[in-house]
């Protein structure tokens, strides 16, 4: 009898909970698809607009894969016909703020979000939030810098006996933009200037520079988590610096359109995107998931610091600065 009692109690609390959650199910089964407008890899999606069907099952998901900047420029042609066809887009977050300055995207904060994301991953008005992200470190080759002995911050670089053993990639601007905001354009421009008279080395790519610090080319590099985590896990002899201050971070995005086709499908799509079983299936294909609960390593711990979307607006700026601090002079 307690038993029974106990149970339709439960129910009953649950009851709210259940009622909420159907209505947005059941209009979203009445408006019977959504559209995502994004960058991901069609390898990368198709996971995740299978589970989400089997979920949904009376909700199609439909995916239109390009570039990240015909991405956006398709949408803004689309809106200048007056067609508005995409309910969802996700790609990064400098394509995100062409969008948001033309006013295309809805304030929508997913309950998703309540924990579980860092302070930057969620814009203050939902109107986007990080999927997965690029974040960077400093990267070292174990047989070559004893764990003990490895840099713990960003300052450390600047020790004589790093000159010349450290990597960065040829267009590293997008950490350097990052950098530079976070530090205060004072500490960070002087920073790099810094750095740039330790005489690093340069290659074209993260996968090649992680790829040679595994083959012991250089003893540090500044590299991808996700791909140095990668190769640490397979046995090569490399590991990344935990300490840093910050870690920046590189988003890619999701948002809804402000002239949503299907607004409570494209509602409840973003809610498995961010939600732990969507975050999952992108780590499943090696990226690393804005969640920090979510995808094996543990990140909560990390100071980070998600690069504005804002900063798309002062590139080419940070493009020259970036060329006049590290590469002017330099033999191509």
């Amino acid at each position: 009898m307690w038993r029974t009692s106990a149970a339709a109690f439960a129910l009953a609390l649950l009851a709210p909970a259940m009622a909420a959650d159907a209505p947005r199910a059941t209009l979203a089964a009445r408006e019977g698809e959504v559209v995502w407008y994004t960058a991901m890899n069609t390898s990368d999606t198709e996971p995740l607009r299978r589970r989400f069907e089997q979920d949904h099952p009376g909700v199609k998901l439909v995916v239109l894969r390009q570039p990240g900047e015909k991405v956006r420029m398709r949408i803004l042609n689309e809106a200048q016909a007056g067609r508005f066809l995409w309910d969802v887009v996700s790609f990064n977050a400098l394509d995100m703020d062409g969008l948001e300055r033309a006013h295309m995207l809805a304030d929508y904060r997913s309950p998703e979000t309540a924990s579980g994301y860092p302070p930057g991953a969620v814009q203050d008005q939902g109107r986007w939030t990080a999927i997965y992200v690029r974040q960077y470190v400093i990267g070292y080759n174990t047989r070559l810098v004893a764990r003990g002995d490895a840099p713990r911050d960003w300052p450390d670089l600047l020790a004589p006996r790093w000159k010349g053993k450290l990597a960065l990639d040829v267009d590293e601007v997008e950490w350097y933009a990052g950098m530079v905001d976070a530090m205060g354009r004072d500490k960070g421009t002087a920073f790099m200037a810094a750095l740039a008279r330790q005489s690093p080395q340069f290659r074209r790519g993260h996968s090649l520079l992680t790829s040679l610090l595994v083959a012991g080319d250089f003893p540090l590099a500044v590299v991808h988590i996700a791909e140095i985590e990668e190769a640490r896990k397979s046995g090569a002899p490399v590991d990344w610096v935990r300490t840093l201050d910050p870690i920046v971070t590189s988003p890619s995005e999701v948002a809804i359109s402000a002239r949503a086709p299907h607004p409570n499908a494209a509602r409840l799509f973003v809610d498995f995107l961010l939600s732990a079983e969507g975050q999952g299936l992108i780590a499943s294909r090696g990226r690393l998931p804005a969640r920090t609960d979510a995808g094996g390593q543990p990140r909560a711990s990390l100071k980070v610091h998600y690069i504005k979307a804002s900063l798309a607006r002062d590139f080419e700026r940070y493009e020259r600065e970036y060329t006049d601090t590290f590469l002017k002079g330099r033999n191509p």
